[in-house]
């Protein structure tokens, strides 16, 4: 006779009691080693097993951590999946209050998590780790890319995030003749030199300079169906001047061509964009599709964005409809408000004396990767690192760490900022992709004597693990290899 659903998450919740008193509390695991926790000669199909950790995480007796980890079933071993430890139902986590909970406010982490309800509710797969990384990627830099393939949310996750969080959304879907910057920001037409033809940003733009304290998301919608690099290098150059002006951040002016003022003649859209600088509170939210159609992106363009790619939905996830939805009320403004605040660190420096410890320890992993790719060509910058610790301070001052895990944080960074720069072909490539696998794996060693630091960041890097044994196969097959399709 077959199990009813209750009767077998009855079984998973008593197999995941025994693991706790068995491990202990700071135990970490794939779910599939809840079925083999069960008592012997009970047969669960494989097909009642994918949604059980969602009730258990329901029932308080399961959390992800936000990373992921190896399969260790006998038909899954080595997959890559997500990665649990035991709830609150089983473990209280002592978390020091941040500033917005001494005023009765939610914490950063509870925003993050009550967004990912609402969008569930709504039908939106997404989890809270990947929606954590979203948010601190657009925390960072003011170009996030949401690249993989069709048909798994890329534009629908900004819109969301906008309604959810009060924000302003524009939509801009970009044209394959757009070739320099007057596509963005308009042009005055030769032969009409009194006339301005507005650019698809300028909306964007307007809406931004006369909120300031609102969030702005401009979603250039298939960006790389033209040559990235040919209509928004403007931009890209002009965001690199960020510079902090008393309380404030300002940047060089943005280069939009104007008609000349003609006294009599004002027009408040163009007085306003006179002089406009970039807006603090504007983010753009760039998708591709990478294939033969489109344009690959130019190193110009990795360094400056954080890219996210969606390329391996799980398609064992199901919206549940519970929790909600927020019918785009103003219940999650407070997320918008601290990803543009004033106040947020723009450099290093601004963020060293807090993250100090943080910075050195990462700086030191970093310069080893640097070592790992150096011998195949492969090298990256102060800005590359300076985005990921950057990501990694805004990680730590909002106090995440109960939603995504400091190795899974750093896992995503590996990931969006340094895998996307390597490409080629040759065995000293190949070398190099076999001593980074070794590198990356050999961080799940968790030292037993580690803490403070140390034991934050150690811990599976399985996101980086998998694209790189994807490259390295490709490289094998093919010949050549690169990020995007990998």
């Amino acid at each position: 006779m077959s199990l009813t659903n209750d009767e077998i998450f009855e079984m998973a919740g008593a197999a995941v009691r025994a693991m706790h008193q068995r491990y202990g509390p700071d135990f970490k695991f794939p779910a599939d080693v809840i079925w083999q926790n069960i008592p012997q000669g009970v047969d669960i199909p494989s097909t009642k097993r994918p949604h059980q950790p969602a009730r258990l995480i329901r029932a308080g007796l399961l959390e992800k951590t936000g990373g992921m980890t190896k399969a260790q079933s006998e038909s899954r071993a080595g997959s890559p999946t997500a990665e649990y430890r035991f709830g609150p139902e089983l473990v209280q986590r002592v978390k020091a209050p941040s500033e917005s909970q001494a005023v009765g406010k939610r914490s950063t982490s509870e925003s993050l998590n009550g967004i990912q309800m609402a969008m569930d509710s709504e039908g939106y797969v997404i989890s809270v780790a990947e929606l954590a990384n979203f948010y601190l990627a657009m925390t960072v830099s003011p170009l996030v890319v949401l690249s993989g393939i069709s048909g798994t949310g890329k534009s629908l996750l900004p819109r969301k995030f906008a309604k959810q969080t009060n924000s302003f959304f524009h939509a801009i879907p970009v044209q394959p003749q757009w070739s320099d910057n007057s596509d963005l920001f308009g042009y005055v037409p030769t032969l009409s030199p009194t006339k301005y033809i507005k650019g698809a940003l300028i909306d964007s733009l307007l809406e931004a300079k006369r909120n300031p304290q609102k969030l702005v998301v401009a979603l250039l919608d298939e960006m790389n169906l033209a040559p990235v690099e040919h209509y928004f290098s403007d931009f890209l150059s002009v965001a690199e001047t960020r510079v902090r002006d008393g309380k404030g951040i300002t940047t060089d002016k943005l280069p939009i061509e104007l008609p000349d003022d003609i006294p009599g003649q004002s027009d408040p859209h163009i007085d306003l964009l006179r002089g406009i600088q970039l807006p603090p509170n504007l983010r753009i939210v760039g998708t591709a599709n990478m294939d033969e159609t489109t344009h690959t992106f130019s190193p110009k363009v990795l360094d400056r964005a954080f890219t996210i790619e969606f390329d391996d939905p799980d398609l064992t996830a199901f919206a549940s409809s519970q929790g909600g939805s927020n019918g785009g009320s103003n219940t999650f403004d407070e997320l918008a408000a601290i990803a543009i605040r004033e106040s947020n660190a723009i450099s290093v420096q601004e963020a060293y004396a807090a993250s100090q410890d943080l910075f050195e320890h990462i700086a030191l992993l970093l310069s080893e990767i640097q070592d790992i790719l150096a011998p195949a060509g492969i090298k990256f910058g102060y800005r590359t690192r300076d985005a990921i610790l950057l990501y990694l301070h805004f990680w730590r001052e909002l106090q995440l760490a109960d939603i995504l895990t400091g190795y899974a944080a750093l896992d995503f960074c590996i990931l969006q900022k340094i895998l996307p720069k390597v490409a080629g072909s040759g065995e000293a490539l190949a070398e190099a992709l076999t001593n980074l696998t070794t590198w990356l794996n050999a961080r799940a060693e968790t030292q037993e004597d580690a803490d403070g630091v140390l034991a934050e960041f150690s811990g599976p890097l399985a996101r980086s693990v998998q694209k790189v044994e994807r490259m390295t196969e490709l490289l094998n097959l093919d010949g050549s290899t690169r990020y995007w399709g990998a």
